[in-house]
Order: C-alpha cells, then sequence, then structure tokens
C-alpha cells in the first residue's frame, strides 16, 4: 500500500519527519497483516484455543506502539481486527483498516489535527492509489501549496523511487473518447453527442510549477513528468502532446503494472524531494484539545 505523505493542507505525521515514518509505516504494516493471518489460519485450522490461567499470552502488534512517548501512547488507533470468515475478506479488512490508519497519519501528530472531510474515507481514487501501489510510492493527495506566497490546490503527486508523476484524474461518462484539442480546450465524445472542456493542461502546468520550482530551490535532480488519467475512456490521437502522458482504458493496465511490479526500496533522494514538497505545502491545524486539558498528566507519565 502506498504511503499517504499529505492529504490538501491537514497536518500530517510525514511532514514532522519524513526519514521516520515511512519506514516505521512498512514495518507496522507488516507485523499487522502477519498478526491477522496468524488469527485467520489459527481459526480455519480450529488451533484457537483459551490459554491456560497460567500463561501468558503476548498481545498482538497493535498501531499505537508507534506513538509512544514519555510512556504515553494514542489509544485510538487499530483493535485488534476480529479474523473474518475467509482470507480475502481478511485481505479487504486489512486494507480498510491501514486505510484508516492512513487517513489519521495525513490529518494528524500526537499534538496537533487537522478536521478531516469525511468524503476521503470513500474518495475512490485515493483509495485505489493508496491500497493498490506499493510501499514505496508516497502520495501527496490533492495538497494545497505554497506559490509566491500563495496558497493553491494542485494535482495529486506521486513521488516514486524512480521519479515523480503529476497525476490528473479525467472525470467523465464511462467509453466516452477524450479529444486533446490545445492548452485551452479539449472536447469529448460519445456516440450522439461532442463536449467542451476546460483543457486539463490548465491545472497540470500549474502543479508542474510548483514540482519544478521547488527541485530548483533547493538543487535537487529528480525526474518527474505529468500524466492524465482515465482508466474508463480513450484518447483520440493520444499523443505525447503537451509533454504529457494520456493514459486511457487501453494503456492503463500496462501503466498500473509498472508501478506494481517496481521492486525497488525507498531511495534517499526520493525521501529528500518528498521533504523539500512538504515544506512548501501548506497545513492548518489546531492544537489537539486533549492535550490542552489533560497535558499535565502527560507531562507526569499517567495514561490518556
Amino acid at each position: 500500500m502506498a504511503q499517504l505523505i499529505k492529504l490538501q493542507d491537514y497536518i500530517s505525521r510525514y511532514e514532522t519527519d519524513i526519514y521516520k515514518y515511512p519506514g516505521e509505516y512498512i514495518l507496522a504494516k507488516k507485523q499487522h497483516w502477519e498478526t491477522m493471518k496468524q488469527k485467520w489460519t489459527e481459526q480455519r485450522l480450529g488451533l484457537m484455543q483459551d490459554p491456560a490461567p497460567s500463561e501468558k499470552v503476548k498481545p498482538p502488534f497493535k498501531w499505537k506502539r508507534l506513538f509512544k512517548r514519555q510512556g504515553k501512547e494514542e489509544d485510538d488507533l487499530l483493535p485488534p481486527p476480529e479474523p473474518p470468515m475467509s482470507l480475502e475478506q481478511a485481505k479487504q479488512t486489512f486494507l480498510d483498516d491501514i486505510f484508516s490508519v492512513q487517513l489519521k497519519w495525513a490529518s494528524s501528530t500526537l499534538w496537533e489535527t487537522s478536521f478531516l472531510d469525511k468524503d476521503y474515507k470513500c474518495d475512490k481514487h485515493l483509495k485505489y492509489l493508496l491500497q493498490r501501489f506499493p510501499d514505496t510510492f508516497l502520495i501527496m493527495y490533492a495538497p494545497l501549496v505554497k506559490v509566491k506566497q500563495a496558497a493553491m490546490e494542485i494535482n495529486t503527486i506521486l513521488i516514486g523511487p524512480l521519479g515523480i508523476e503529476i497525476i490528473h484524474f479525467m472525470e467523465t461518462s464511462a467509453n466516452s473518447v477524450i479529444l486533446p484539442a490545445d492548452n485551452r480546450i479539449w472536447y469529448i465524445e460519445d456516440q450522439q453527442s461532442r463536449s467542451k472542456i476546460i483543457s486539463p493542461m490548465f491545472a497540470l502546468n500549474r502543479s508542474e510549477t510548483y514540482v519544478k520550482s521547488v527541485l530548483s530551490k533547493y538543487d535537487i535532480d529528480f525526474p518527474y513528468k505529468k500524466v492524465i488519467l482515465a482508466p474508463d475512456n480513450q484518447f483520440k490521437s493520444p499523443e505525447e502532446s503537451f509533454h504529457t502522458s494520456c493514459i486511457g482504458k487501453d494503456e492503463f493496465q500496462k501503466w498500473f503494472e509498472e508501478k506494481r511490479k517496481l521492486h525497488s526500496p525507498l531511495k534517499h533522494m526520493q525521501l529528500k524531494v518528498a521533504e523539500a514538497l512538504l515544506k512548501h505545502s501548506q497545513t492548518t491545524a489546531i492544537r489537539r484539545p486533549e492535550w490542552g486539558e489533560e497535558e499535565q498528566e502527560f507531562i507526569n507519565g499517567e495514561s490518556i
């Protein structure tokens, strides 16, 4: 599962330490899956038995262990999951559990929190990217960024081990044909009509300006490209015009499989790029209320 390092203008744990959390995420996710898989196997084999009173049972790994600090830990992450009836159900439960944790990490830290829009919990594009792509891809999803002291929303940024892809999702009716025309107007064609839309190049070029300026500011040499995704549609004359890859339903599976088959660890340069892009993103957050009310208990090492 890819890692959500930035969502809109919400505060993210990754922006507090981009070199720490990616590795902890991968380790914790692996341990959580092993725990679920073991419980599922034991249930299927009928091996789950109540331990004798004298036996000490090691508790399953919990994500909240990641957030211990001065003897304190968060208590609002993942409960021990109940094993589903089938392995496929277990896998989906696991994916949904981790998706919830990712939204948590992308909207809060120990000390601050942002108000998460509940629509993101069922955002199909966000869920697809996070649940289908490898751990080594870092995602800034519809981030608000700073360009010349002004905040603006840009396209989704996919930071892979080998480069950046600036992604624009085309939203149009299934099976219609997309006709790139110029930098101002594109056309959508179906069996009965032809309609105009504003060219997605407006948004993509604006996003490119942000990425290019940040990389230049820190003298970072890291490749990037613009991508238009329309997995339910075809592009008419989809040449690599506008220095942009147009990925329709004929090209989507190949594009996706290239990401899935990329066996490369997280790279230092990749994290350096992510750190720079996060540094110039907009963040809106408030101090978590429980810290204001119970800060003394936290300092004294009592549970909250």
